[in-house]
């Protein structure tokens, strides 16, 4: 079994999260993480629940037969905890979904950029449709 990390800040059409997964085969567990980005001056032990549209998502894949665990990590930023969730649990690989960027695409690399960069995992990127 393939373990898959999907790292959301937004709500992904279901049908596009669907279409990448199917690309990945059968077999798989997907886990969708939600970071929380605690500033430096509080604690990192906040209780936190995942976003109510996140829960919805995990139902309607599993209705379509697939194992989904939702996650909430708490981190000093988004890339870290993706980074740290990656590594410390072993994920075979990090789903990540990107939106068209509007201002300085090419200066500054996004999340899943970085992602890239700072995780031994392999990182697959899907570019949103919409």
């Amino acid at each position: 079994m393939r373990r898959v990390l999907v790292p959301l800040g937004w709500q992904v059409p279901v049908d596009e999260l669907v279409s990448a997964l199917v690309e990945l085969g059968e077999d798989i567990q997907v886990t969708l993480l939600h970071v929380v980005s605690i500033p430096m001056t509080a604690p990192l032990e906040v209780e936190v629940e995942p976003p109510e549209w996140m829960t919805r998502l995990a139902d309607e894949l599993r209705s379509r037969g697939y194992r989904v665990e939702v996650k909430v990590v708490e981190a000093r930023g988004v890339v870290e905890g993706i980074v740290e969730e990656a590594e410390e649990n072993k994920y075979d690989l990090i789903l990540m979904f990107r939106r068209k960027r509007k201002w300085f695409p090419k200066i500054r690399p996004g999340i899943s950029g970085k992602v890239m960069s700072l995780s031994r995992r392999p990182v697959v990127t899907v570019k949103l449709r919409g």
